[in-house]
């Protein structure tokens, strides 16, 4: 049953997207501090050479990232996400988040959890943000530290995710679900039940960015296998029911190839002082320049939001846009054009949605 208070909140905060969309309201920023990462994963979107850090001496120093947060937050961003590579390799770290929380910004933290100190958990303990999302590949370090690269990565990140559950920091555990690690998923999600915290997988495994290497697509598991992970439960077969039977009973997609938040209420900053309109597309890249935040926004990142579709046969159209977990950043990144979608993601969309419709026994 839903309270009156949560129907209260989903109206408001329904209202609340609607305005910042109607508005072009930037509310919400992807913050990647840094790409290096001391971690080697054998599916990251990253280079290696990005992970080792090429381009350390180019990230915007602790004075140009807080100059930035401040025009952000003048602008209406009130949702902040700290990412990486691994954002707390950056020894202003600490600084940096006190900062954003200070300005009002609520604040999310991905991490790998393995550089989680007792000086971080109580720096989350003193201005809490609004969840930590840890990300683990394993329920056993062998299987764990196999695709990190790195021995001892699982122990690492446990012992950081002890300190935030004492700390009573809110935790999600998340996990990408690929071949390496696919018969682990039910004992990994155990795990975080147990602990208390959240969690979620997928199995979406990209090129990398910068270089369009399919090298990480070797980890991808079967469409079959990643739907039936997706829709295990009961309560995930009927989430993804009403997610599809309200996109089929909603406005039309429109014609905007990219139908999503991306340039119309949030974007993407690199370390070095690029904006783009999400982290999977260049396309739309602004580089770092002397320009106003507001200029950049008004003016360029919200270009994506004029990009039309060419034709009407993809997955983000028709009965099937409910259960489309992808987007036209990732096809182009895959194909080369952001309307030729992989055959991977045409069959995973059509199997989601022929599981999530028909009801089992159980149901």
């Amino acid at each position: 049953m839903t309270c009156a208070f949560e129907t209260v909140t989903e109206q408001w905060l329904s209202g609340f997207r609607a305005r910042t969309a109607a508005e072009r309201t930037p509310v919400s920023a992807h913050f990647e501090l840094t790409r290096r990462c001391n971690l080697h994963c054998r599916h990251c979107y990253l280079t290696v050479a990005e992970r080792c850090g090429e381009r350390r001496a180019e990230e915007l120093t602790t004075a140009a990232v807080k100059a930035a947060l401040n025009e952000w937050a003048a602008a209406g961003v009130l949702f902040l996400t700290l990412s990486g590579g691994e954002p707390l390799l950056r020894k202003d770290f600490a600084d940096i988040y006190r900062y954003a929380r200070e300005l009002g910004l609520v604040v999310t933290v991905f991490t790998n959890g393995t550089r989680l100190t007792d000086a971080i958990a109580d720096l989350f303990r003193e201005l809490p943000p609004r969840k930590v999302e840890i990300s683990l590949y394993g329920a056993t370090a062998a299987t764990h530290d196999a695709i990190t690269g790195i021995p001892g990565s699982h122990a690492a990140a446990w012992a950081g995710i002890r300190r935030l559950l004492a700390n009573g920091t809110r935790v999600f555990l998340k996990t990408v679900l690929m071949t390496a690690n696919q018969h682990e998923r039910a004992d990994l999600e155990q795990q975080a039940a147990e602990a208390g915290f959240e969690f979620r997988h997928d199995a979406a495994i990209f090129p990398r960015i910068a270089d369009a290497s399919p090298e990480p697509l070797e980890l991808r598991v079967t469409p079959e296998t990643a739907v039936a992970a997706d829709l295990a439960t009961p309560e995930r077969r009927r989430m993804w029911r009403k997610r599809i039977e309200q996109c089929a009973a909603g406005a039309p997609s429109g014609e905007r190839l990219y139908a999503c938040s991306a340039g119309i209420t949030a974007f993407h900053a690199d370390p070095f002082g690029g904006l783009s309109p999400c982290l999977l597309t260049r396309d739309f890249l602004c580089p770092a320049d002397d320009r106003p935040f507001d200029e950049k926004w008004r003016a360029e990142l919200g270009k994506i939001a004029q990009v039309p579709r060419r034709g009407e046969t993809t997955s983000f159209t028709g009965k099937l846009r409910g259960a489309c977990t992808h987007c036209p950043a990732a096809n182009r990144l895959e194909t080369g054009d952001a309307e030729t979608e992989p055959e991977y993601m045409r069959t995973t969309t059509r199997l989601r949605f022929d599981m999530a419709m028909s009801r089992t026994k159980e149901e």
